[in-house]
């Protein structure tokens, strides 16, 4: 029986916000044809790219990257944000279940596995490449691409790469929040953009292309051309302007705790029956993950290969969900 191909979009330069819409228009693809595909977008900044639960007042200040002229947009994957401030790399990995492309990955070794492709790509283009374990990929020993997850309750999975070529994936201390400056982001490492660790000679666009070949090559899969235009939800991905973006109206205060990632957040909301709260954060996970733990489904209810699940514990999780709801009837 033939191997299910890799479908591939070529490297193509595209608006931001067009490649973080192709994330969901790509994992449609691959729960449809029952296969992964793979793109690659070359993007302009300044911009920061948040992660999907990240609260947009806790990573950044608002007013200062407006002055700067830096758009605040989110991503479809959850985990940490990233600041493009020149030209940049978005690969974006979408496939139909966890073992697409290793037959040994699980929702917890999901990263692991798939990172691999990337590794062998950043190391064909120049660059050794190693991974150490949740949310960025280090290039020569310094931080240089980082990691966005989701999955869905069907077991499709949605995989972002996104490295800066100009300029470090690290916020600017002064376009970055009082909480995000708190945190040690990359363990005492400087993040390197891609400029400086890669062959003077290496462009942007064979980088893009030598990677996406990588990925197949390890996967073991034939490569082909995925073809036409797809259609893009382009208006999910537009410039964020409230503080406290993605938090529902009418959310209570938050309530948060350190995890080995950074934060987590949650918030109660409203009056509902029966109660149940916003969660939030810097945790790599799904979002359906974070939505049923608000719901008030147990870690126990969820079991431990539900989701992918970095920086954080089903535990953690559970805990602040239900601080949130206990202050919000303490009131």
């Amino acid at each position: 029986m033939p191997a299910t191909p890799l479908c591939s979009l070529p490297p193509a330069h595209r608006p931001l916000a067009d490649a973080l819409a192709l994330g969901p228009a790509l994992l449609e693809r691959a729960r449809s044809a029952a296969a992964p595909w793979l793109a690659a977008s070359l993007v302009e900044g300044p911009a920061v790219v948040l992660g999907a639960a990240q609260r947009a007042g806790r990573v950044v200040d608002l007013a200062a990257c407006a002055a700067r002229g830096a758009a605040v947009l989110r991503r479809s994957t959850t985990g940490t944000a990233a600041f493009l401030g020149g030209r940049g790399v978005v690969w974006t990995l979408a496939l139909p279940h966890v073992a697409a492309l290793a037959a040994d990955a699980t929702a917890r070794t999901l990263l692991n596995r798939n990172v691999r492709g990337f590794l062998r790509g950043f190391a064909r283009a120049g660059a050794p490449a190693h991974y150490a374990g949740r949310e960025w990929i280090s290039l020569q020993h310094r931080p240089a691409a980082l990691l966005g997850v989701d999955a869905a309750p069907d077991g499709a999975v949605l995989i972002e790469v996104l490295a800066g070529h100009d300029a470090p994936l690290a916020i600017p201390a002064e376009l970055a929040a009082p909480d995000e400056r708190a945190l040690d982001r990359w363990l005492g490492k400087a993040p390197a953009a891609l400029a400086e660790v890669l062959p003077a000679r290496r462009s942007i666009e064979e980088l893009a292309a030598v990677v996406i070949e990588a990925v197949a090559v390890r996967a073991g899969l034939p490569l082909t051309d995925g073809g036409g235009a797809l259609e893009l939800a382009v208006e999910r991905f537009r410039p964020i302007v409230a503080p406290d973006d993605p938090a529902p109206p009418g959310a209570g205060p938050a309530v948060v705790a350190r995890v080995p990632i950074g934060w987590i957040e949650a918030a109660a909301l409203g009056e509902p029956s029966p109660p149940r709260a916003w969660l939030g954060g810097d945790v790599l996970t799904a979002r359906w993950l974070l939505d049923a733990l608000g719901q008030g489904a147990s870690p126990a209810s969820l079991g431990a290969e539900a989701s992918p699940l970095e920086g954080a514990s089903l535990a953690d999780l559970h805990a602040l969900a239900r601080r949130a709801l206990r202050l919000t009837v303490s009131e």
